[in-house]
């Protein structure tokens, strides 16, 4: 033997052995034809042997080229189940996360099977509130600006609709009765449904007079979708109670921001993979998100036809010329 064969040359003659076929095996080494044929040639002049002799339009393995095909097969084997065993040897990673209640648990819970098959070595621990004794990876923000002293990417800007339960929309006498559900920002109500009005220009007096506040918009979405009133939510938070009908879109118009989720990460952990590779599954993630919600039922627009149905909170009926519809994007 002049000189040791390469890894190169062996792998081709391995393939080409399982093939007996120079065209198949490129095909499945993603090689030319002609870059196996001057493997084997190659492999042949070093070890000074013949390793296939064609028959009509194939080729068969020489005595010589059988032999070390089938050592070669067993090395391959070894080789493999070595490179699995170090994969599966190395240790798991653990990423852990800030994150508002809201978004955790109605929109990265409902994912984690997506982060499992993204980053099936990666252990989540996700937080809702600031630990002292906790170092987090990275933060998922509520607010209306990035943060100044850390990488900070926006994921999405809330995009609020009017809903309720369905039941409710079909009956008039029932939601006049209803009430407009508020959410708090610790002890004030956030301007969901003062800004819905200003976007829409609808006449307040066509809804409901009274009003429930909540700590939550977890506790809105529910007392919506059990037909306890009218809500302005983010849809991004109810995309499955909107596919589900649970809840209804009794209005086409939608409200852009001031608010979104946004990723903080600090400076220092912007270097560790684990953090970059949820970073990159967590912004791909959140623009499909955005995808699929476009194709969610369409809004309901019978809000129109009843403006003239509904009488004012005075008795009298609701003139539609003094409203228009808007959007704000």
């Amino acid at each position: 033997m002049s000189s040791f064969p390469t890894l190169t040359s062996l792998k081709a003659f391995a393939m080409v052995g399982n093939c007996l076929s120079f065209t198949q095996a490129a095909k499945r080494l993603g090689v030319t034809q002609s870059a196996v044929s001057r493997q084997i040639r190659q492999l042949e002049e070093a070890m000074d042997i013949v390793l296939f002799r064609r028959v009509g339009n194939s080729v068969v393995l020489t005595e010589s080229g059988a032999l070390l095909h089938e050592k070669l097969a067993d090395a391959f084997d070894l080789m493999d189940e070595a490179v699995r065993g170090a994969n599966e040897s190395l240790p798991r990673e653990k990423l852990t996360v800030l994150a508002p209640p809201t978004f955790a648990a109605r929109w990265l819970a409902r994912r984690l099977a997506s982060v499992r098959h993204s980053l099936p070595d990666l252990d989540l621990a996700i937080h809702m509130q600031p630990e002292n004794n906790v170092r987090f990876d990275c933060t998922i923000r509520f607010g209306t600006e990035a943060h100044q002293k850390q990488s900070s990417t926006l994921l999405m800007m809330e995009q609020h609709i009017a809903v309720c339960a369905p039941d409710l929309w079909a009956d008039e006498q029932r939601l006049r009765r209803s009430c407009l559900l508020y959410i708090l920002n610790d002890t004030r109500r956030l301007p969901t449904w003062e800004n819905w009005f200003s976007a829409t220009q609808h006449n307040r007096n066509i809804f409901p007079e009274n009003s429930v506040e909540f700590a939550t918009l977890d506790m809105v979405i529910q007392a919506a979708q059990s037909g306890g009133g009218i809500a302005v939510v983010d849809r991004s938070m109810i995309e499955f109670e909107l596919k589900s009908g649970h809840l209804t879109q009794i209005d086409p118009v939608i409200v852009t921001g001031p608010f979104g989720y946004w990723l903080d990460i600090n400076n220092e952990r912007m270097e560790r993979r684990r953090v970059l590779r949820f970073a990159r599954w967590l912004q791909n993630a959140a623009g499909a998100g955005r995808e699929a919600i476009g194709g969610l039922p369409p809004a309901k627009r019978a809000l129109d036809d009843r403006r003239e149905r509904l009488p004012d909170a005075d008795g009298t009926a609701f003139n539609p010329n003094a409203a228009q519809d808007g959007v704000v994007d």
